[in-house]
């Protein structure tokens, strides 16, 4: 949680203010979409009923006419006229047998007037072995065979629609049970339906819309949309099969239909009504992209008045950043009083009446401090000047007395550069190079005092370490604490290790030794005594520590530990990316 915390923390202002105005907004604007999307859902459902009232409302106005007919149908096989010409058409006269046709012929066509859906009626009559009909056609003696195939399809083209050669048909025979008795019929009436009447009703239903009535056995259709109805009608089979009537939504291709399903039970057909969605939504639609344009100019005005608002803060702000950032780099010098009256005004002049107060602080008190420094570094320096005099001259002496001039000259000349690079300048600082020179010099001495009981091994100093500044006198103190504490005791076989290793982030110079050492206890006394404060005069490891500390605070410092040879293991570390001398 804190980790984002400081996370949102590191980001700018501006994004910031867009963020949180947008969160505010958002929920209005996810209110807002929801209500469309309600609202949408509400209008495309009313419509959809309605569309469904008013296709079954055509459906059952069709369904009606039909029934209609084929009832008028029926009255036909209680005709008087037909009955004459079907059963006593040997007792009647010319004038009567014409009579009869003509009668019989006036009610078909009245019939026939009476729908827009009748194309034609036909008669079949045994007896007459001919045909009355309502068309203008010559008789032929096909025409019994026609009628009697008809009649036979409707036992395969279903019921009470016919198909036959592509034409409908409502079909009635007398008697009706021929298949049963096995006799010919008396008459066979055919009542061709109009197939362009059919398809002028579907083209009239309300909204564009593909329209098709279909069976089993055929289908009349609108013309619309044609090259998605057997797609849908597929697409359906099972709700087709499960349910009277319906409203569905059928995804054909890329586009959505809204396709709506009846189904008369009377007419053994169904109606399929399908229209695209768009159709339907498609004012909704423009509403939703009204809504998306509302929705973008919004976030465009939040980001700008974001953006105002962020001039307004982002300005003064800049102005102190740049402020704080001169008083890092150490430029304490005042600015004038800022002329504003709100509260960025107030935050400058209190900002540089601390900076003055600041500036006073730090002269009055951390160039004191810092004086005391190195005025204390530089007496630390002159406590160890003195140190080598006293074993170097007595070495110097015992080797005159045997009468040893070799080494005597050896010691002599490495005691002079030893003795030259301490006086030769008051300088604070040197090179690494310069510092491991003058060790080298000093080992040199050791190593005619030392030489049956210590070998020295002296890396060579690395090319990383040549021009890094470091403090004068600042390694050979630990070489020497190695010979009198680490190895004072050894008599024979004594090793010393010099050496050099560059880090990460620091640079190592460490010297070790196989002597005794000290105990756990002691070390850990000794390292927590590096760290501990002490304001009197300090010689020694923790002299080295604290003039380290001086120069390079916490990145600079002596540490102590066990070594590989078994003894002690004392090395300093400095920070590796110190600027080095020209």
């Amino acid at each position: 949680m804190q980790g984002i915390k400081r996370s949102i923390d590191n980001i700018p202002i501006f994004p910031k203010l867009v963020v949180t105005f947008l969160i505010i907004t958002l929920p209005l604007f996810t209110l807002s979409l929801v209500l469309n999307d309600l609202g949408k859902q509400e209008v495309k459902n009313q419509i959809s009923n309605s569309i469904r009232m008013n296709i079954h409302y055509y459906f059952t106005l069709l369904e009606k006419e039909l029934d209609r007919i084929i009832r008028t149908q029926q009255e036909f096989v209680n005709d008087e006229d037909l009955l004459q010409l079907s059963n006593s058409l040997s007792i009647l006269s010319d004038y009567q047998r014409t009579k009869a046709i003509n009668d019989v012929k006036l009610r078909l066509t009245t019939l026939k007037d009476s729908s827009a859906y009748i194309k034609d009626i036909s008669v079949f009559v045994n007896s007459l072995n001919g045909t009355v009909s309502t068309s203008s056609r010559e008789e032929t003696p096909d025409d019994g065979e026609e009628a009697r195939e008809i009649y036979e399809a409707t036992y395969t083209g279903g019921i009470p629609i016919t198909i036959w050669q592509d034409r409908l048909f409502l079909n009635l025979t007398y008697p009706s049970n021929l298949k049963q008795t096995k006799k010919d019929a008396q008459f066979i009436q055919n009542i061709e339906l109009s197939v362009e009447a059919l398809t002028n009703a579907l083209k009239a239903f309300p909204h564009e819309g593909g329209a098709v009535l279909f069976s089993e056995n055929w289908t009349v259709g609108n013309g619309k949309y044609p090259e998605t109805s057997a797609d849908i009608r597929d697409k359906l089979v099972e709700p087709i099969g499960q349910s009277a009537a319906f409203v569905k939504q059928v995804k054909v291709g890329n586009e959505t239909y809204i396709v709506i399903y009846e189904k008369s039970v009377f007419l053994g057909a169904s109606l399929l009504f399908y229209f695209p969605e768009n159709v339907l939504l498609g004012q909704l639609k423009t509403y939703g992209l009204w809504f998306w344009l509302l929705v973008a100019s919004s976030v465009i005005i939040v980001v700008l008045f974001s953006y105002g608002i962020y001039l307004l803060i982002h300005r003064p702000l800049q102005n102190l950043i740049k402020r704080f950032r001169s008083v890092e780099a150490g430029n304490f010098s005042t600015m004038l009083p800022s002329s504003r009256r709100d509260e960025f005004g107030y935050i400058f002049n209190r900002f540089e009446r601390t900076v003055v107060n600041l500036k006073t602080l730090i002269d009055e008190l951390y160039v004191q401090r810092i004086r005391l420094q190195q005025s204390e570094l530089k007496q630390l320096q002159m406590q160890i000047t003195p140190h080598f005099l006293y074993n170097s001259f007595y070495i110097l002496h015992r080797l005159i007395k045997r009468e040893e001039n070799e080494k005597a000259e050896l010691v002599s000349k490495n005691l002079g550069d030893y003795f030259h690079y301490i006086t030769r300048n008051g300088l604070e600082e040197v090179p690494v190079e310069h510092e491991v020179s003058h060790v080298r010099s000093y080992v040199e001495i050791q190593n005619v005092r030392f030489s049956n009981r210590i070998i020295v091994e002296f890396e060579t100093l690395p090319e990383a370490f040549h021009g890094v500044m470091i403090p004068r006198l600042i390694l050979q103190p630990l070489v020497e604490n190695a010979y009198e504490h680490g190895l004072g005791e050894i008599v024979t076989e004594g090793r010393l290790r010099i050496g050099f290793e560059e880090g990460t982030d620091k640079l190592y110079f460490s010297v070790e030794d196989n002597g005794e050492g000290i105990a756990d206890e002691q070390l850990a006394e000794m390292n927590a005594r590096l760290n501990a404060e002490d304001d009197g005069e300090t010689t020694g490891l923790i002299n080295i520590h604290r003039r380290l500390r001086l120069k390079f605070g916490d990145r600079g410092g002596l540490e102590m530990m066990r070594g590989e040879l078994g003894g002690m293991k004392v090395r300093i570390y400095i920070p590796n990316d110190i600027g080095k001398g020209e």
